[in-house]
């Protein structure tokens, strides 16, 4: 009977679609992903074997969004070396490369798999952009951006007249060197009055999760920095432009005095 079970089990191995890339699993501890990528709401299936089992203990697994915080923990129990973990992607989940660290005894091994969200606007921002995405940003249209030094602030406006329930979610990445914060979050507004964001953040950028309505005009974001009114590669333009017109003045003088 133990053996029949172990058949099956691997046969079904066999059948399951290799994950997406990068994995790096050892000769003892393999496994892969039921789909190369997802959308949010989809359900990850992580089947994998295990070799030689080191006693008893159960397999842990934990999943890291692509900004490496985690996502999912689990710990799996195995049934004849083969193991299987499973778990569904929130509506909200963030689109990216999500990374499979697993372990059992001494034995380690690491997959990854994609999570595809909806479409993705590009807002410029000088020689910068912000991108924003989420399953409904095609019913968003986003216009003029203002940079206000004075309050260390972005204003973005919205036409969300298309937004037929109350509120949708966008997911905005807003890169540290356009605007940060030495505290702890951003502080958001809808039409000038604030907001709550969720909000994370890696080395070089912090994302939002924000709720947009129907009524909404425009979004602020309020730090405590943001990027000056002249972008790296405008003020570089301008400085050009100077050193030329002098160059020129040297040569040849601007105005002649009779």
């Amino acid at each position: 009977m133990r053996k029949l079970i172990a058949g099956i089990s691997l046969a079904l191995l066999i059948f399951i679609p290799v994950s997406l890339v990068h994995a790096q699993t050892s000769a003892e501890l393999s496994a892969s992903t039921n789909k190369q990528s997802y959308e949010p709401g989809d359900k990850v299936i992580i089947t994998g074997n295990v070799q030689q089992p080191t006693d008893k203990n159960p397999v842990t697994i934990i999943v890291r969004n692509p900004i490496g915080n985690v996502y999912e923990v689990g710990q799996v129990t195995l049934m004849n070396s083969i193991f299987v973990h499973d778990f569904v992607l929130s509506n909200d989940a963030q689109g990216g490369i999500y990374t499979v660290n697993m372990r059992q005894g001494n034995e380690t091994a690491q997959i990854q798999f994609q999570v595809i969200t909806g479409q993705t606007q590009v807002i410029p921002v000088f020689d910068s952009e912000i991108r924003v995405s989420g399953k409904y940003t095609s019913l968003i249209k986003y216009g003029n951006v203002q940079i206000s030094t004075s309050d260390n602030s972005i204003t973005i406006s919205i036409d969300a007249s298309k937004i037929q329930n109350d509120s949708v979610t966008e997911q905005y990445h807003l890169p540290k060197h356009v605007i940060d914060t030495t505290s702890e979050q951003l502080i958001v507004q809808e039409n000038g009055h604030d907001v709550s964001c969720t909000q994370t953040n890696s080395d070089v950028e912090r994302v939002l999760d924000c709720p947009v309505s129907q009524g909404t005009k425009e979004i602020t974001v309020v730090g405590t920095s943001v990027i000056p009114e002249f972008g790296t590669i405008t003020t570089s333009i301008l400085a050009m432009g100077v050193v030329v017109i002098i160059a020129l003045s040297q040569k040849r003088p601007l105005f002649k005095f009779r």
